[in-house]
């Protein structure tokens, strides 16, 4: 159950006619039995990162330890990591026991002990009444638990999943997430997950390290992600319904600092918090973002009420979403499965100031987060 670092790791894919920085200047740190996420969108370098971690891809620069071993130029086999793929990747003409076993027979295991493994493995994850069929007549589910058990048979000290649930509807997907979850704290072993879905990387993870354009955007727990993002990305990526943006000016006079909305639908006065930092702000024009659970319908002793005109209500079940034209903006927010209305109702919403996030214009950065834990959005 060892620890992965990565510092300073590159990967550079290189072509006759293009060079494409996939993964740039990587740095990160996974604590012993941790699950971490590797969460961003589609061609951000979460999936390459994984690859160079179990070996299937060169580093361009930089190192990768596993423990107290840099394993640069350890083959997979060598690291003792095992890595479940999106595609599956089961051999069609082998039975659902030798795909399993496929990987002991391979190392020259004896028979007995690779029948006394795969039993162990197949009850874990009830999957034994599979053992005699053939991949072609599984279900998607069944193949991805067949995947997962390859994986776990070698008894890895490092357990990386790619994309898992990808190919799953909607049931099966929740059915193996839970079967993930439990393995995890099962086994206590250290995992690596890469996922472009922030409810996956929410519902398992431990920490969450978010990518984008190549980069490392922050490594956080969810209530740090959510409460304290490091820029604009990450404020956008995390949270559902996403956050809300709006550029607004700050406007000081005698009686108050005020954050306008420069298209003039609102105003909100400055958080109490932010006072002593003014003069550390460069511009007047500003974002701010305001997550739509931080919006209510009632005054909790909030000072701000914002009007604005049901556009969209969207009845979830377990809770509602309702989005307000408010001037030339639009405001989404949370709201009970109680509640309802009607496109063109007049509704009242109060913010909650100390809620807001502030972001550059400029840099995309999360100014508010950066002001130190008193200052911090929670």
């Amino acid at each position: 159950m060892p620890s992965v670092r990565l510092q300073q790791v590159n990967k550079i894919y290189r072509s006759k006619r293009e060079r494409v920085h996939a993964v740039r200047d990587l740095n990160l740190g996974i604590t012993e039995g941790e699950f971490m996420c590797l969460l961003g969108p589609s061609g951000c370098g979460k999936t390459s990162s994984l690859r160079m971690i179990v070996g299937l891809e060169s580093i361009s620069s930089g190192e990768i330890w596993i423990g107290d071993r840099l394993v640069n130029d350890l083959s997979p086999q060598e690291r003792n990591v095992a890595m479940s793929f999106e595609s599956y990747a089961l051999y069609t003409h082998l039975s659902v026991g030798e795909n399993i076993t496929f990987p002991l027979k391979a190392k020259g295991m004896p028979p007995p002990e690779r029948r006394k493994r795969l039993v162990e493995v197949a009850s874990m994850l009830e999957i034994s009444s599979l053992l005699k069929m053939t991949p072609s007549s599984l279900s998607s589910g069944q193949m991805q638990q067949v995947s997962l058990a390859r994986a776990l048979i070698r008894e890895p000290s490092v357990f990386l999943l790619d994309e898992p649930l990808s190919h799953l509807d909607v049931n099966l997907r929740v059915y193996t997430r839970n079967r993930i979850k439990r393995l995890h704290t099962e086994l206590d072993t250290t995992m690596i997950y890469v996922t472009h879905d922030q409810l996956e990387a929410v519902a398992l993870a431990d920490r969450i390290a978010v990518m984008n354009f190549a980069e490392l955007q922050q490594v956080g727990t969810r209530e740090e992600l959510l409460d304290r993002p490091a820029n604009r990305f990450v404020a956008d990526f995390i949270g559902e319904p996403p956050i809300n943006f709006y550029e607004v000016e700050i406007q000081e006079d005698l009686r108050e600092t005020t954050l306008r909305e420069t298209s003039g639908a609102f105003s909100l006065p400055l958080p109490s918090r932010w006072e002593s930092i003014l003069d550390q702000l460069e511009g007047t024009v500003f974002e701010i973002g305001v997550r739509p659970h931080d919006i209510t319908l009632h005054d909790r002793g909030y000072p701000q009420s914002v009007q604005g005109e049901c556009e969209i209500f969207e009845f979830l079940g377990e809770e509602n979403h309702l989005t307000l034209k408010v001037g030339e903006v639009r405001m989404t927010l949370v709201v009970s499965n109680r509640e309802f209305f009607e496109t063109g109702e007049k509704v009242t919403v109060y913010l909650d100031p100390n809620r807001i996030h502030l972001f550059s214009k400029d840099s995309g950065a999360c100014l508010s987060s950066q002001l130190g834990s008193e200052s911090a959005s929670w």
